[in-house]
């Protein structure tokens, strides 16, 4: 008998003991789902700011290109044809 109780003794710290572990995993998974929603987050605030940093830059460029930088006199010529081609276009299309 003092060998089936102090089985059953045995059992039930092991029972405890797991129950504190699986409650301590889930108290870190928690933390851990938090931080990844936090990081996500964060991410794509970070995405959209470098969307944003690229849109200027290339706005930044157009502009320059546009006041005849002598780095950017082909993308001038070119800028200007395509907006003479855009106007032609309306033009045309107010005409017909």
């Amino acid at each position: 008998m003092a060998t089936l109780s102090s089985q059953i003794k045995s059992i039930e710290l092991k029972v405890k003991a797991l129950i504190e572990e699986n409650t301590r995993l889930k108290t870190q998974n928690n933390q851990v789902e938090t931080t990844m929603s936090q990081l996500e987050l964060d991410n794509k605030d970070l995405v959209e700011a470098l969307q944003i940093s690229e849109e200027r830059n290339v706005a930044l460029k157009t502009a320059n290109a546009m006041l005849g930088s002598d780095d950017y006199k082909t993308k001038t010529k070119l800028k200007i044809n395509a907006l003479v081609r855009e106007i032609d276009q309306c033009i045309n299309q107010l005409a017909s």
